[in-house]
């Protein structure tokens, strides 16, 4: 006797194969060294507002000055991307790899970046304020006269960075600058 799949079977099986297709793309490749330029998953990003970058590959790039308002940039490659005084106010950023990138001067206002890797990023004179960095590495970031009104930094890696006041974090740091 042949066994009839009920409708919640069949899309709790799509479901699961989905979860499956996603968790092994674009969102593991974020935080990866081994991606290169040419494995760049979003040719047609644009540098505007309300842009679909998600899962672009832009290393070395020169974005100084761009406005992404409102853009939707998940899971992009933006190592040492020069984003000086960009504008990315509520731009989506979560899990985007921004290692060594230089945000100095930059308005993040409202952005979300939750899980966002930001080692040794340049954040000087940001406006960070009321971004999500839940679960963000900020590991020897540079804070230096940010705009941390509001942000939120529960579980946020902070050792080494340079807090807005001058201090720098201690080894251990998260959620707060020790």
């Amino acid at each position: 006797m042949e066994k009839k799949q009920t409708p919640f079977a069949t899309l709790t099986q799509v479901a699961a194969v989905a979860a499956i297709a996603l968790s092994t793309t674009n969102a593991a490749l974020a935080w990866s060294d081994q991606t290169t330029n040419e494995r760049d998953y979003n040719t047609v990003c644009e540098y505007i507002p309300e842009a679909q970058c998600a899962g672009a590959i832009r290393m070395d790039a020169d974005m100084s000055g761009v406005d992404m308002t409102d853009a939707s940039m998940t899971t992009m490659r933006l190592d040492r991307a020069n984003l000086s005084r960009a504008k990315l106010e509520r731009a989506i950023l979560h899990m985007t790899n921004l290692v060594e990138a230089d945000l100095s001067f930059a308005n993040l206002t409202g952005a979300h970046m939750h899980a966002v890797n930001l080692q040794g990023a340049n954040l000087m004179m940001a406006n960070l304020s009321g971004v999500n960095l839940l679960d963000a590495n900020l590991s020897g970031a540079n804070l230096l006269g940010a705009n941390l009104n509001g942000a939120i930094l529960i579980e946020a890696k902070l050792d080494n960075a340079t807090w807005p006041d001058g201090r720098v974090c201690a080894a251990g740091s998260i959620g707060e600058c020790r």
